[in-house]
């Protein structure tokens, strides 16, 4: 996929940024100087993605490196709905298990049991009791008393946004009042704001804001559309990840690829385990801030041949077994959690939407980068480039004692707080 946008997209993330903050480098001495036409650069510069390193305080069982590995099981009779099994067959265990519950059923206390007797971290989704009235304070303070009875690290996942939401207002006013019942009868308890991938570029005004959020969430199923699954789901994530990267953890709380569909009764097994590799390794390489998803394991009804449904359990056949347990294997997916909720300060590595080019010897990034990114103005060796303004970032790097590390495999450019790499 292409990492950085085009120049209409670049307005949208200018936009994005436009609120963020963050360290404060010292700013270069040196004043910045007239802008050089592209026509003295005699080839198209390299493109490279950058990376740069920021301090962040970790959220609640927010990990410093590295992804949880979660699934959800329980609807896959073939497994008899056991972790166990699932985690068998991929030859890896997984830190979280997935839990979906309506608002005012009660409380899963046995599912709950056996997470802790498995060492996994529940994750539970937590659902409007219906589309009629969702908004029913009364359930949601029995249902956070339920929840602070086993107090053990969990996540819940609270009303992720859908096409069936109703207006912004209401459901901002429902999510704080929920998150401030739970903080005070469920404090173990994580707070998940997630919304289908498919809503994420609207999903702006249900942001209930970062003090009523521990986590955000990206959740994307794909299910077959002719022979592949129809929008990218790293276009809608590049949207989130650029939004909240320096304010929260990210997860993918939901995620799945159909490898069959009644639609025309023809297994696509290469399609689903070409998807979930790609996605799994994209995830690990290339998004450091995204630190859990989980894997969707069931089917849709296929019986009703009117109905278009889907197959998305990875435990039906080899082929996309086999895709699974690979991509899953990389050291960086975490097979337990952290259990304590100290918050910390550490340094994270954060992306930046803005490409950094190499011209020769010296290293050039946007303006955009400077402003948003490494939040100065100060820049020295101004060239104009495809009708941007870039600035050589060398002189900064000296100036603000960091570092700069190149991966000319993956075409990364890695900006660190003075320390090789």
């Amino acid at each position: 996929m292409m990492i950085h946008k085009k120049a209409a997209l670049t307005l949208v993330f200018v936009f994005i940024l436009s609120g963020c903050s963050g360290n404060s480098p010292p700013a270069v001495s040196e004043a910045p100087r007239d802008l050089r036409p592209a026509a003295a650069i005699k080839r198209k510069p390299d493109e490279y993605s950058l990376y740069y390193e920021q301090e962040y305080p970790l959220g609640l069982y927010e990990p410093e490196t590295g992804c949880y590995l979660g699934a959800y099981v329980l609807s896959n009779r073939d497994i008899n709905f056991d972790i166990k099994r699932f985690e068998d067959m991929a030859g890896k265990a997984h830190a979280v298990s997935v839990y979906y519950l309506r608002a005012g059923v009660p409380f899963p206390e046995q599912w709950v049991v056996s997470c802790i007797a498995e060492n996994k971290t529940p994750y539970i989704v937590l659902m409007p009791p219906n589309e009629y009235a969702p908004y029913d304070r009364g359930l949601i303070d029995s249902t956070a008393a339920w929840f602070g009875e086993y107090y053990v690290p969990m996540f819940v996942e609270f009303y992720p946004v859908s096409g069936l939401m109703a207006g912004t207002t209401a459901y901002v006013d429902f999510f704080r009042y929920a998150r401030g019942i739970f903080k005070e009868k469920a404090s173990n308890a994580a707070f998940v704001w997630a919304v289908d991938a498919n809503n994420a570029s609207g999903s702006d005004g249900y942001y209930p804001g970062d003090d009523y959020v521990d986590w955000v969430s990206l959740r994307s199923i794909e299910p077959l559309v002719n022979d592949g699954y129809g929008a990218d789901i790293f276009n809608a994530l590049d949207y989130f990840y650029y939004k909240y990267q320096k304010t929260k953890p990210i997860a993918i709380s939901a995620f799945a690829a159909s490898h069959y569909t009644n639609a025309d009764f023809i297994y696509k097994n290469e399609t689903a385990s070409e998807e979930i590799s790609r996605v799994y390794s994209g995830i690990i390489n290339n998004y450091p801030r995204i630190k859990l998803i989980n894997y969707m394991d069931y089917d849709e009804p296929i019986s009703d041949t009117k109905k278009k449904a889907d197959c998305y359990t990875v435990t039906e056949n080899d082929i996309v077994m086999t895709a699974y347990k690979k991509a899953v294997s990389d050291s960086g997916f975490l097979s337990s959690t952290v259990s304590g909720n100290e918050r910390r300060d550490v340094v994270q590595l954060m992306r930046s939407p803005f490409p950094a080019l190499r011209i020769g010897e010296y290293w050039y990034v946007s303006e955009y980068s400077f402003i948003y990114d490494l939040n100065t103005t100060g820049a020295s060796g101004g060239r104009q480039i495809d009708g941007r303004k870039y600035y050589n970032v060398n002189m900064f790097v000296k100036n603000a004692k960091r570092t700069l590390a190149a991966d000319d495999e993956t075409y990364k450019l890695t900006m660190t707080f003075g320390r090789k790499k």
